[in-house]
């Protein structure tokens, strides 16, 4: 009754049913549709924000899961970095140190990544922060990876050159323990015989008579046999690789040639006075990788006897 609504005839005098027009109808019809519509879907927002659907709850425990395995991860790649840096100065300290190699540097060791955000990818999620600090761990990793991959491989290749490069050191005096009257200069701070300041001395100067044979420390080939204006006179260097050069100065002859390749014990040259000098004696210089060293360090302790088969030995190899 509620519904139905009535109009009073005057004819019949009575009440009669109003009858409402389609239109109408289906205009109420629509009104109440929209009506639950919205409804359902405040009551369906409502929900979603304050629970979780099943394929919610499906991601977010997926996602709890993998930023673990994230975390686990990043754990056992700073574990591994750690390791490495100790093979690392394991190969600067004692690797390399045997033979004698130039250690690799931290910086080269540490390297880089280019870009001005190389991790830009990784940007715009919850776990950002752990996913670009994972990322640049592992490509931590991969660089020093590669760096002592290449450090080992140089290693390799100086250890299989191990018994040329100890037949190529220069390690002997270049002159014989017989000929030899005193060493006159060590290799060091000193006072100059010429003007009397305190320079530096680059070698060890081995007074002896003159002509007195000088022999090749090391094996290795000849790069300058000529007369020097600098003050060394008649000089010889000879290039022995692995990054060793010997300089035998004030020669009263030369013996050998640009291009030679010359062994240990060879007679390169014969003391003498030549150049800056104030008496007979041989100006000896070690070099490593372009640096000055004592030669003093590299001299094996060999007995004039022993020395002097070295040297008739060698002589003959050298003639054959």
């Amino acid at each position: 009754m509620v519904n139905k609504k009535f109009k009073y005839n005057p004819n019949t005098l009575t009440f009669e049913q109003e009858e409402s027009p389609c239109r109408k109808k289906l205009a109420n019809l629509a009104i109440r549709f929209v009506l639950s519509l919205v409804i359902a879907v405040i009551v369906f927002l409502s929900y979603s924000y304050f629970f979780d659907t099943p394929k919610e709850k499906i991601l977010k425990r997926d996602n709890a899961h993998l930023a673990l395995q994230f975390e686990l991860l990043e754990k056992k790649i700073v574990e591994s970095i750690d390791i490495l840096n100790e093979i690392q100065q394991r190969d600067n300290s004692i690797y390399r140190s045997i033979f004698e190699a130039d250690t690799i540097p931290h910086s080269l060791r540490a390297g880089g990544v280019g870009g001005t955000n190389h991790y830009e990818e990784f940007e715009g999620f919850r776990t950002s922060n752990l996913l670009i600090n994972v990322a640049s761990l592992l490509d931590q990793l991969t660089w020093k990876t590669y760096v002592q991959s290449k450090s080992f491989d140089e290693v390799i290749d100086l250890a299989k050159n191990k018994e040329q490069m100890i037949l190529c050191i220069p390690a002997i005096q270049p002159i014989s323990v017989k000929d030899l009257i005193r060493i006159s200069d060590f290799f060091g701070i000193r006072r100059d015989p010429f003007t009397r300041e305190i320079r530096v001395h680059q070698g060890v100067d081995f007074a002896g008579p003159k002509s007195s044979p000088i022999y090749a420390t090391g094996n290795g080939k000849v790069v300058s046999a000529e007369f020097s204006f600098f003050g060394y006179g008649n000089v010889v260097v000879i290039d022995h690789g692995f990054g060793y050069k010997s300089r035998y100065a004030h020669l009263q002859k030369i013996e050998v040639k640009p291009g030679d390749e010359v062994i240990r014990g060879q007679v390169i040259g014969r003391l003498g006075n030549s150049g800056r000098s104030t008496g007979p004696h041989l100006h000896y210089e070690v070099q490593l990788r372009n640096k000055t060293v004592d030669p003093m360090n590299y001299f094996s302790d060999m007995s004039p006897e022993v020395y002097d088969m070295m040297v008739k030995n060698n002589a003959q190899s050298a003639m054959d």
